[in-house]
């Protein structure tokens, strides 16, 4: 259940950056600013949580088999 969180935290931050980069004409990508807006909360909140933890983890454990879309194609 933590992942859950963690996934629905990452993706919340990505919708951010998205109608933030649509509504103000931002030119960078959302995803980006969706992280840079997690990364200014978790440097004011000082920690980050366990699910957030938890759900980073498993996405860099198999973040090589994120890119072999990209590689082959």
């Amino acid at each position: 259940m933590n992942f859950l969180h963690g996934i629905t935290l990452f993706l919340s931050f990505q919708l951010i950056g998205e109608l933030a980069v649509h509504l103000l004409g931002i030119p960078i990508p959302g995803p980006v600013l969706g992280m840079l807006l997690l990364l200014l909360a978790l440097l004011w909140r000082g920690h980050s949580s366990a699910a957030l933890d938890d759900a980073s983890n498993a996405l860099l454990s198999h973040l090589s088999l994120l890119f072999v879309p990209a590689g082959v194609g």
